[in-house]
């Protein structure tokens, strides 16, 4: 869950100061609460898999909507044309 954002470069030794609130007890249970600082770029956290997948993905997916729509205008077929149905076709699949 990503709470809080730091806008600003840090070096090292720079000291940060974080206050923990204890809104929901996890003694009851054994539970631990932990604070996790992390980088993150424009493409997601450190692994830059995820967001160069979802790209991929996507790139894929917009050229072959553009290739189908291609070939729907060059070669439009009827609406509900029953021609295309496999028991409409002449035995031997000819």
């Amino acid at each position: 869950m990503l709470y809080g954002r730091i806008e600003q470069d840090l070096q090292a030794n720079d000291l940060i100061h974080v206050t923990l609130e204890n809104n929901y007890n996890t003694y009851s249970f054994g539970g631990k609460k932990m604070l996790v600082l992390s980088t993150a770029s424009w493409l997601g956290g450190k692994n830059d898999f995820l967001g160069i997948a979802y790209l991929t993905v996507g790139g894929m997916c917009f050229f072959l909507a553009m290739f189908f729509a291609l070939i729907y205008l060059l070669k439009p077929r009827r609406l509900g044309d029953p021609s295309y149905l496999s028991w409409n076709r002449l035995p031997g699949g000819r």
